[in-house]
């Protein structure tokens, strides 16, 4: 008897959408025809997973110009190619656009991609960056992240754009529409992540030094943004800004190690990965704008938290509790201080526990990363 897979109960076809964890599995449910259409559209709409998406790694090819998307749950290399460069390193991964950076003499122009939606682009207006400020033959690297406010395809007309740029890590912030980037005062910079929290945004740097700025009333050329908390003498290599799942603004710092540590004396990666992470919740007084404390935990709870040159992310563990490892942080590759590009690629992909403060591989390490960028953390749409 020939099965009708088009005209499927809608009951079983809730259950076959429910074995699915990956994105990329959905988006191929989706086209299946306009029954199965229907049925994802509902339980997207309907249920929890909507918020509960599980991050893909997009990792590089063979082949220059495409990359292709790893899923963590069943540890599979998704034959799909995407139109994006695997060599040129992307700046940022927010919202489901990814962004790349081209030279000018002048400055730089950023571009916004979105690679599932047969790479349709938005070339933002020319940045300025002085000659002393920029990384000349690597200039890729002159930004260091690109966030967005909101998804362009859904707001064409209201989304913001934030960066951290030139070697000085500066930030500038550009609205839907504008001709020119607001570059906030330079005083205020060496900066490593930016998050937009509770209506404003805030930028975290190296140094435990985190401003915060409001852009519904940004009208001036420069803006001095509102400092939470002051630079510090406790230095981590990286830091990250990530709202929990139960809406707290949390504090990631990461410490790379390297050869010739004392603790250090069994690493054989090609050059310094992580060592160890660091999260606080830190507790805001919204009126006051300023940092009330600052608490170091030891257990995420529900949270598994994707980091790296995308938008810091937070997911459930009990709604992914058969994939991922509780209490964890899922990082790439994103430390490229001393020579890019890595000469080696992106090895430093890695499952940090918190709780135990172990480390364990979530992609395996492929010849075909060697001299190419960053792989990073994206998110494909629903629909």
């Amino acid at each position: 008897m020939e099965m009708d897979w088009e005209n499927l109960e809608a009951n079983l076809l809730s259950l076959i959408f429910d074995k699915l964890v990956e994105r990329m599995d959905h988006i191929y449910f989706n086209v299946v025809c306009k029954n199965w259409y229907s049925i994802a559209k509902f339980n997207y709409q309907s249920r929890q997973i909507h918020n509960n998406v599980l991050p893909m790694l997009m990792i590089p090819t063979k082949k220059r110009l495409v990359r292709s998307l790893y899923g963590i749950s069943c540890k599979k290399d998704y034959k799909i190619k995407l139109s994006v460069p695997s060599n040129k390193r992307l700046c940022g991964s927010s919202h489901g656009w990814l962004a790349k950076v081209d030279d000018c003499s002048k400055g730089i122009f950023i571009t916004l991609i979105n690679p599932f939606k047969n790479a349709v682009s938005i070339k933002l207006p020319l940045m300025y960056i002085m000659d002393m400020y920029k990384t000349r033959k690597y200039y890729e690297y002159d930004v260091h992240k690109v966030v967005l406010s909101t998804n362009p395809s859904f707001k064409p007309l209201d989304y913001i754009v934030v960066v951290i740029y030139s070697v000085r890590r500066c930030l500038a912030f550009l609205k839907a529409g504008q001709k020119n980037w607001t570059y906030i005062d330079d005083a205020h910079r060496s900066f490593n992540d930016v998050i937009f929290y509770e209506g404003l945004v805030y930028a975290v740097g190296r140094w435990n030094n985190i401003v915060s700025f409001d852009l519904s009333y940004a009208k001036n050329d420069h803006i001095i943004p509102k400092v939470v908390s002051l630079k510090g003498d406790d230095y981590a290599n990286r830091a990250y800004l990530v709202k929990s799942l139960e809406g707290q603004l949390w504090l990631v710092r990461k410490f790379i190690g390297y050869h010739g540590d004392e603790d250090d004396e069994d690493n054989i990666e090609p050059s310094g990965g992580a060592k160890r992470f660091e999260v606080y919740n830190l507790e805001l007084d919204f009126q006051t704008g300023e940092l009330i404390q600052r608490l170091k935990i030891d257990s995420l709870g529900d949270n598994v938290l994707f980091l790296g040159d995308n938008d810091s992310v937070a997911v459930s563990a009990s709604y992914f509790s058969n994939y991922l490892k509780k209490d964890s942080i899922y990082y790439t590759d994103d430390f490229y201080d001393d020579s890019p590009p890595y000469p080696n690629g992106p090895f430093d992909m890695k499952i940090y526990n918190v709780k135990e403060e172990s480390f364990n591989q979530h992609c395996p390490y492929h010849p075909r990363f060697k001299r190419m960028p960053p792989a990073l953390w994206v998110i494909p749409p629903c629909q």
